[in-house]
């Protein structure tokens, strides 16, 4: 009997093994929605939560893909199954984080203060680093969170979540200390800086554009953000366009 449960254990778990080893592939050539069929095929809490980061990677990825609302609700859709799998998955919290900003982006600030959406993504971040101190990932998309308010709320926003551009740079720079070899981070930090449109903080966005760019791509989802740093390298010297550019980029 126990030979046969040992059986049957194998004869499933090497199908989802499978799945997620070419959802892994699938992710790094960039074939984002292939990569998210197959880890959703594996299942479990990695498996949804993989395919949420895949939809996720995309949307960051490609500002102009012509539905991003319908991507950014497949994505909350899975991160929430993930999270409800198991609470306590440090990625399954990240993903429906990132998913919340996403699906929070195609509402008005106040609907989503309503709903509490920037609530409950900080209460999942801050859980994520509390559960895995040292995980970049996690510590970077505080940072993201800090300066996403400061960007769609100003100082009124700030003071309502308790949220400091400050701290938003102070998240920032520890990601970049965990994950030297990462160009995402210092990307993310220079276009949120831009953003704001703030002179203070103009020299540091070009230093982290110009960092990135040195830097080589692991995979597809870092070439294609190396890619978006070149664009905005190639306007950075006009301020206000740089400017105007990273407000639109972080709208969409």
């Amino acid at each position: 009997m126990r030979f046969l449960g040992f059986l049957l254990l194998l004869f499933f778990a090497a199908p989802a093994d499978a799945d997620m080893a070419a959802a892994r592939s699938a992710y790094e050539q960039g074939h984002w929605q292939a990569a998210a069929a197959y880890a959703q095929r594996a299942g479990g809490a990695d498996g949804y939560a993989f395919a949420a980061g895949s939809l996720i990677a995309q949307l960051m990825v490609e500002p102009d893909h012509p539905d991003r609302e319908a991507l950014a609700r497949r994505a909350l859709d899975l991160a929430e199954y993930a999270y409800e799998l198991d609470e306590e998955h440090v990625e399954a919290r990240l993903r429906l984080a990132g998913a919340l900003g996403f699906r929070g982006r195609y509402m008005s600030g106040f609907r989503a203060y309503v709903q509490r959406m920037p609530h409950r993504g900080k209460r999942l971040i801050e859980g994520a680093v509390e559960a895995d101190p040292d995980n970049a990932w996690a510590v970077g998309m505080l940072g993201a969170w800090h300066l996403e308010v400061a960007r769609r709320g100003g100082q009124r926003g700030l003071n309502a979540l308790d949220a400091s551009v400050e701290a938003g740079i102070g998240f920032y720079t520890n990601a970049i200390a965990m994950d030297p070899g990462n160009p995402a981070p210092r990307f993310f930090l220079a276009v949120a800086l831009l953003a704001l449109d703030e002179p203070a903080y103009y020299d540091m966005a070009r230093e982290q554009v110009e960092i990135c760019l040195q830097i080589e791509a692991g995979d597809a989802f870092e070439q294609g953000i190396q890619d978006e740093a070149d664009v905005l390298r190639g306007m950075i010297d006009d301020r206000r366009r740089a400017t105007a550019w990273a407000d639109d980029r972080m709208r969409r």
